[in-house]
């Protein structure tokens, strides 16, 4: 049976580290907005007040008429804040997303 755990030596020290440990800095694009947002229950309308942007803006982030730029991204990433998403939920969509395109879903 595996553990959840693995002892690593560095520079003397001996210290348990979580495999499972969510990563520090995640990546987002534009295929996050909609499952945040229906994670909150929000409408495209009630998102985009978290967000700071028109509500035409979020559905057109969605379905990538507009670039994800790094301004939509820093905005997104208020939006999360102010949502308080975990990054657990994060995570979470993150590896449904990498399944969906594993298997060729949209």
């Amino acid at each position: 049976m595996a553990l959840p755990f693995y002892i690593s030596r560095k520079e003397g020290e001996i210290r348990m580290e979580d495999k499972t440990r969510l990563p520090y800095k995640q990546e987002f694009d534009h295929r996050f907005i909609k499952p945040v947002r229906h994670l909150r229950n929000k409408t495209q309308q009630e998102f985009s007040q978290f967000m700071g942007v028109d509500a035409s803006t979020i559905g057109k982030l969605e379905r990538q008429e507009l670039k994800f730029s790094p301004l939509y991204e820093s905005k997104f990433k208020e939006a999360i804040k102010r949502l308080r998403v975990s990054g657990i939920e994060l995570a979470s969509i993150s590896r449904t997303l990498e399944m969906k395109s594993q298997r060729g879903y949209k």
